[in-house]
This record gives C-alpha cells, sequence and structure tokens, in this order.
C-alpha cells in the first residue's frame, strides 16, 4: 500500500518557504479529537503566531496519510506514529520526510481482551480471535509483541476491523481481544458500558515493545530550506503541550470549539490518558519533551527488524534529527 510512494515526489514542486508568514501545515494522523489537543491549542492558542509562524493544522485521514502528505511536501510537519513513520521511510527509500521530536515516549498500542472470553494475559491471544483496525501496521505491532512473548501470531486469528467500531465489535463478543490504541480503545469501551471488571488491559510498552510512540515528522526538503522555520515550529508544539500538560482543560477546549460535535468527557478522558500513559515518563520528567534516547534508539532499530523489509534499509540509523530542538531548560516539564 506505501511501496513506490516516493516515485511521485519527483512530480511535486515545494512551496517555497522564505516567508515566515507563509501559511504552513501541519498534519494531525487522524480527526480533530483530544489526541491532537496541544496541536490545535498551539494554532489556536496563539503559539505559532508568537512563533512569527502562520500554521494551518488539519486533519488526515490516518497515520500513514499524514506521513505520506509531510512526505509530498503538501504539509511541512505531522504528528504520527514512529513505527508507521519507520516503515514508511523504510518502504519509500529516500523519501524526504524526517523525525524530529518525541512526543509519545511510551507507545499507545494495547491489547484489550474479555476475561469472560479467557484472555488473562499475553500469551492467551493464541486460539483466539483478535480484532485490529490497520493491515500491515498493527500485524507487525503483534508480531513484535509474539516475538517479545514467546508465541506464534500464526496461532491469532486475526480479524480486520474498522477504527470507528473496534470498541463496539469488542463490546458485542464478536471477537475475544482487539488490538490498537489504547487511548481510543478503553474510552470507547467505557461509554459503550462494558464492565471494567471484564476487560484485561496489556499494553504493549508493559509486554516487550520499546518502540516510541508519536513523535513529529518534518518535510526534509523544508527543514533543510527553512531550519529557523523549523525550529520555531517545535518551539510552539513545546510549549502548547506544557500548557496542555498544565491545563488540560483549555486543551480540550479549544478542540471542542473546533468540533462542537464532539463529546468534552470523552475527548478529555482520551487526553488525560495519554497524558499519564504516554507523555510523562520518568525519562522525560528528568529530560524534558522530545528528545529520544540514544540507547532507546538502538533498540528501535532492533525491534522494527521484525519487518523483513527493513533489515537492508539504508535509512534506518538516520530516523531522528535532535538539531531543531528546543533546549533542555525550555523543555522541562513538571
Amino acid at each position: 500500500m506505501i511501496r513506490h510512494l516516493v516515485a511521485a515526489l519527483a512530480l511535486f514542486v515545494l512551496a517555497s518557504p522564505a516567508s515566515a508568514q507563509s501559511e504552513l501545515r501541519f498534519a494531525l494522523d487522524g480527526a480533530v479529537g483530544g489526541a491532537g489537543a496541544a496541536y490545535i491549542l498551539a494554532d489556536d492558542g496563539g503559539f505559532f503566531e508568537a512563533e512569527g509562524l502562520l500554521v494551518d493544522v488539519r486533519p488526515t485521514r490516518s497515520a500513514l496519510d499524514a506521513v505520506s502528505q509531510v512526505s509530498l511536501g503538501n504539509y511541512a510537519m505531522g504528528a504520527v506514529d514512529f513505527p508507521t513513520f519507520a516503515e514508511f521511510i523504510i518502504m519509500n527509500p529516500g523519501a524526504p520526510v524526517i523525525s524530529v521530536m518525541v512526543i509519545h515516549d511510551r507507545p499507545a498500542f494495547t491489547v484489550v481482551g474479555l476475561k469472560s472470553h479467557g484472555i488473562a494475559a499475553v500469551s492467551d491471544l493464541a486460539g483466539h480471535r483478535v480484532g485490529h483496525d490497520s493491515d500491515s501496521l498493527m500485524t507487525n505491532r503483534l508480531q513484535n509483541l509474539a516475538n517479545a512473548n514467546d508465541f506464534q501470531l500464526v496461532d491469532v486469528t486475526l480479524t480486520h476491523r474498522d477504527p470507528a467500531a473496534m470498541a463496539a465489535s469488542l463490546a458485542a463478543g464478536d471477537v475475544d481481544a482487539v488490538a490498537g490504541v489504547g487511548y481510543q480503545l478503553l474510552p470507547d469501551l467505557a461509554r459503550l458500558g462494558v464492565a471494567a471488571e471484564d476487560l484485561t488491559v496489556l499494553p504493549m510498552a508493559d509486554n516487550g515493545l520499546v518502540l516510541y510512540g508519536e513523535v513529529l515528522v518534518v518535510n526534509s526538503e523544508y527543514a533543510k530550506k527553512s531550519p529557523g522555520t523549523v525550529t520555531k515550529l517545535l518551539a510552539a508544539v513545546t510549549k502548547a503541550w506544557q500548557a496542555s500538560l498544565a491545563d488540560p482543560e483549555a486543551a480540550i477546549a479549544a478542540v471542542v470549539a473546533r468540533n462542537p460535535d464532539l463529546d468534552p468527557a470523552l475527548e478529555a478522558a482520551r487526553l488525560e490518558m495519554i497524558i499519564s500513559e504516554n507523555v510523562l515518563t520518568a525519562w522525560v520528567l528528568e529530560n524534558g519533551l522530545g528528545a529520544p534516547n540514544q540507547a532507546r534508539q538502538e533498540w528501535n532499530v532492533a525491534q522494527l527488524q521484525d519487518n523483513p523489509d527493513f533489515i537492508n534499509s539504508e535509512n534506518r540509523e538516520t530516523f531522528f534529527a535532535s538539531e531543531y530542538l528546543p533546549s533542555a531548560r525550555e523543555r522541562a516539564v513538571k
């Protein structure tokens, strides 16, 4: 699905970054909601404007769509999960997109199973039906999980489910477990009235997955032409995330102002879960937002080698470019 996209790049002429007031686009990795609240706040709360930037934060269809659009130059920057970004550049050698900031130090990939269907641990997935919300991308995460926990993925009955129907599928008992993003699945299951006592929650980060979660990616050709603008973009995002950590309600208010049809309590639950489970890790509290850990990068590389297309990639050592990050003092969180 994502192979050979780079062939289209030759047809695209990147917009000139000469003016700091030229409008830039920022790609969310899906619809407007609590998960992207900090970026909406960066836009509507004036953080981009304070850096002299005119930025339009827009939804996309998915993380894959977001990284594709950034690679094509249609967006200057986007928020995507690290494995999607990494696998995209492996499958599209030479694609002009780089990762410049880690947002979710802990990945949100999670398996949620029904105790009443025999799911009490990761190893119980063998012999059961597991719904997942994408094809190769989530299958690769499940392969990582299987490799780390000594069971065979071929023993699991994988069934594709539309992302919007994932929680409902589990609630109806159509599958025994679902694999997806924790901050999407768990609030949705609670809204559907599924008893928490019947849920086994298995964060992949607690079960052998060392991959990063959400990262910011930038079109590398744009970064070469306008490094100062990329630095300002990261400064604004950093301040918006710090504001969102300090006052999540304000960030959710910005999201709901954009889409009044959203349930504020549901989106607040998503953001609160992201903050506590994915963003505010011990590493971030000590080192601040955004900076990758060198040893962790090497672990990411090793785990992604479960994907055979990754092993021989010339890109695998150059996933992160840290030179655009604000200083450690400016990235500090409480």
